[in-house]
């Protein structure tokens, strides 16, 4: 039987600290609404508080306000999503 591979570490190296798990889920969440091709899921701000994931802001149709919501399904790692963006007309915001 041959040596099995193991990991290694460069010495003298540390891994930078990782975020706890509600602020990897609230950077995660905004980075896929910022990075998103729908320009106007820029303008939706996140918030994570207790396991639960709330969407805020305005958009202009139900569609990209359900594009937002499966957007930020990927990363929200079990927390409850709360969708509270509003859907306007362009011409009332």
């Amino acid at each position: 039987m041959g040596q099995q591979d193991q990991a290694v570490r460069p010495t003298g190296t540390l891994a930078p600290p990782r975020p706890n798990p509600p602020q990897r889920i609230l950077e995660g969440a905004e980075h896929c609404l910022r990075s998103n091709a729908y320009l106007a899921l820029k303008n939706v701000t996140c918030d994570y508080h207790e396991g639960v994931l709330t969407l805020r802001g305005c958009l202009p149709s139900y569609y990209l306000k359900q594009i937002a919501q499966t957007a930020v399904a990927r990363v929200a790692g079990g927390a409850r999503i709360v969708n509270q963006i509003e859907v306007v007309s362009p011409s009332y915001r």
